[in-house]
């Protein structure tokens, strides 16, 4: 539980859950994206967030592409949305702006992407997102409204995932996130669990930041093995990613958007996640 209900500047996030569920009340949506990051480290920790989102995306599990369709319909006939720019995956709240939808589960293709109606040229990779909703957390929010949100360690694979999907044309935003998420994982309620559950990695050579994000590999690979029906596929992409990204005779893409300015550190932490991811004992 995430107990944010005494912000009263998400009252318009409470105010949007509440429209969405009173539209389409057979559905449950999960906060993911940007959004969760915001919920999670700025409202949760405090910690300050140089990118501001004005989006929310909303990942909706559903059973086929007819009930997608069905929630986006009764969204729409609520008269509190409308069309965003004829895209079936956005919508316009009246007050709230821009609403991503993104439906995953049965909808999905065998390799976890799934094929936009009615043509299937769009293609959306959304592998990730039920093992994310799988293991979410209950947001608190103001005027006694709950949400779901994905966790930190699960907002981190989507992240990876994302990014191999879309850098080439998001100018570098999940690498900024997912940044983020390494160096502040530690800080974000966990200093107190690595001294309690693993004192051995506190050594004279023990270096904050790059154990926090083994931590959060661990974490990530621990919440896959717990919820996922297909962990070794979901590995196999995040690995073939992690491979390729750590390879220093490479171009280092991913290392480049996460810190321009200091590669160095950027590889040291996005080597000690995947060593986390890994199963490795120690960053």
């Amino acid at each position: 539980m995430l107990d944010l209900s005494d912000r009263q500047e998400l009252e318009w996030l409470a105010q949007l859950v509440a429209d969405v569920r009173a539209a389409a009340p057979g559905i449950e949506p999960l906060l993911v994206g940007a959004l969760a990051r915001d919920l999670l480290l700025h409202y949760g920790h405090g910690f300050k967030i140089e990118r501001a989102t004005a989006d929310v995306d909303f990942a909706l599990a559903v059973a086929n592409w007819e009930q997608f369709s069905a929630v986006r319909a009764a969204l729409l006939a609520s008269g509190l949305f409308s069309p965003y720019r004829n895209t079936a995956q956005k919508l316009q709240h009246s007050k709230f702006g821009p609403l991503d939808l993104i439906p995953f589960g049965a909808v999905e293709r065998s390799d976890g992407t799934i094929a936009w109606p009615p043509a299937g040229d769009e293609v959306m990779a959304v592998i990730g997102y039920a093992e994310a909703a799988a293991g979410a957390m209950t947001l608190a929010l103001p005027k006694q409204q709950t949400a779901r949100v994905v966790s930190l360690p699960m907002l981190a694979v989507l992240k990876v995932l994302a990014w191999k999907d879309r850098h080439r044309f998001t100018q570098g935003k999940d690498a900024e996130d997912l940044q983020l998420i390494l160096r502040r994982y530690l800080e974000a309620g966990n200093v107190d669990r690595l001294y309690a559950e693993f004192p051995h990695v506190i050594t004279d050579r023990f270096d904050f930041e790059p154990t926090g994000a083994w931590l959060l590999g661990r974490d990530a690979r621990a919440a896959l093995q717990k919820h996922s029906s297909r962990f070794d596929q979901v590995m196999g992409r995040l690995d073939a990613v992690m491979e390729l990204e750590l390879d220093t005779e490479g171009r280092l893409t991913l290392v480049l958007q996460l810190a321009p300015s200091d590669p160095d550190n950027a590889l040291k932490l996005l080597a000690a996640f995947h060593a986390g991811l890994t199963g490795a004992t120690s960053p």
